[in-house]
């Protein structure tokens, strides 16, 4: 409503210095009538150039096929530029690496974890999906051969074990049996919510209020442009913040095409982890080190027969309250148990800051080696948009400022024309 107010506060303005130019043409030959008329002459001829250079901008001023040289239909003609030149700037100077890890070390994301737990309902979102992953397995759990199992496969096997191909048959079976495409469901579904809270949009708006200030700097033209374009962190941030919710609401749905390109992925890991045998070299490697470091030091039989029967004990103790339910006697156990680690974490400042550093780690090794994604994503998105749409997007953003340009123009235009017309009146001897 704004933007339509100035344009037609220019679009008046324009009309009265073209009346103006009728009315004072009969008395320009008085220093009066001559001063209005080459004040309306100037601001009317400033407000028709800016008015043709803006509708130059966005398509053909008078739709009239202007010849090329003339430089209408500017977005248009240069679409892919402008596309090309956006992506690369929230790639390499917005958004950088260096830019992301230093918001990161002013955050605190396991406070973030912790208000989402406590705030926004997440300490049952959690326990819904722990719920979901190992009900059957505690209902169903045989504490004393699992115990013998478990050691009897570490201390005689785990050495001579093809890890790699154990991982492989699992994520194969995995992929067979449908349950990546439940857990791809679930896990989007929690991550939507979590991304819908006020506290990650609050993260969103940090990381590009930080990423717009590292790239205005102190250099003024770097502000104009953002300002022209309506670039501010709370409108960056609540649409990056829309973005996500819709992306991970939309992956959430089975038709999703995504979920084709994650089984592919899947399918990718189990052919090399069998065909690559660099990889299979670095698994087998890494398995061994965990061996090493647990011979020794792990007391597993021991470790195993205390944890297993107080898993039996807690379940026995909820069997009278479960009416014979098998499923729900080790659920209720389980609650219990995640309540008390969630108010650990709440409490213990040391696992909130054993968090928060696990968390920016992962996060920065994955934002290393992902990071030319951001100016892929921007590309697409925008390549995406139509000729109209671009061209909506940009009178949305910066047409306000336009129509300033136009009365600018219109207002320069007479004052430049006042100070012509005194000059040329005093040179010609006028005034004697």
């Amino acid at each position: 409503m704004r933007k339509n107010n100035i344009k037609s506060q220019a679009n008046a303005l324009l009309a009265l210095s073209a009346a103006g130019i009728l009315a004072t043409f009969p008395f320009q030959h008085t220093f009066g009538g001559g001063l209005l008329f080459a004040a309306f002459s100037a601001a009317t001829i400033g407000g028709l150039a800016d008015s043709f250079a803006i509708s130059a901008l966005f398509g053909n001023p008078l739709r009239v096929a202007w010849p090329s040289w003339m430089g209408t239909r500017i977005i248009a003609k240069n679409r892919e530029r402008l596309i090309g030149e956006l992506s690369d700037m929230v790639e390499k100077e917005l958004l950088t690496v260096d830019a992301i890890k230093e918001t990161l070390e002013e955050l605190n994301l396991a406070d973030v974890v912790v208000r989402y737990l406590r705030e926004h309902g997440g300490e049952e979102n959690a326990k819904e999906l722990a719920v979901k992953l190992v009900a059957d397995l505690l209902g169903k759990v045989d504490a004393e051969q699992l115990a013998l199992g478990i050691e009897a496969f570490t201390k005689e096997r785990a050495g001579t074990i093809q890890i790699a191909d154990l991982i492989a048959d699992v994520a194969e079976w995995s992929v067979k049996n449908g349950y990546d495409d439940r857990i791809i469901t679930f896990g989007a579904e929690q991550l939507a919510r979590l991304a819908g809270t006020p506290q990650f949009g609050e993260l969103i708006e940090k990381f590009a209020t930080a990423a717009i200030k590292s790239y205005e700097g102190d250099k003024f033209r770097r502000r104009l442009v953002d300002f022209t374009a309506g670039m501010n962190a709370h409108a960056i941030s609540s649409k990056v913040q829309a973005w996500i919710v819709q992306f991970l609401s939309e992956l959430g749905q089975a038709d999703h095409p995504q979920r084709v390109v994650l089984r592919g992925k899947i399918i990718d890991l189990v052919k090399k982890l069998r065909e690559d045998e660099a990889l299979r070299q670095k698994v087998e490697a890494g398995k061994h080190q965990l061996l090493q470091a647990a011979h020794g030091n792990l007391k597993l039989d021991e470790f195993l027969a205390v944890r297993l029967e107080r898993i039996r004990d807690k379940l026995t103790e909820a069997q009278g309250m479960s009416n014979d339910d098998s499923v729900s006697q080790p659920l209720m156990w389980l609650r219990a148990q995640l309540n008390k680690g969630m108010a650990r974490l709440a409490s213990d400042r040391s696992l909130q800051t054993s968090l928060d550093v696990m968390m920016k780690r992962g996060l920065l090794s994955w934002i290393t080696q992902k990071h030319a994604m951001i100016g892929s994503l921007v590309r697409e998105k925008l390549g995406a948009f139509s000729e109209k749409d671009l061209i909506e997007l940009v009178q949305d953003k910066a047409g306000k400022d336009l129509q300033y340009i136009r009365l600018n123009g219109m207002l320069v235009g007479s004052f430049v024309g006042i100070v012509l017309y005194c000059a040329t009146f005093w040179i010609g001897g006028g005034g004697s």
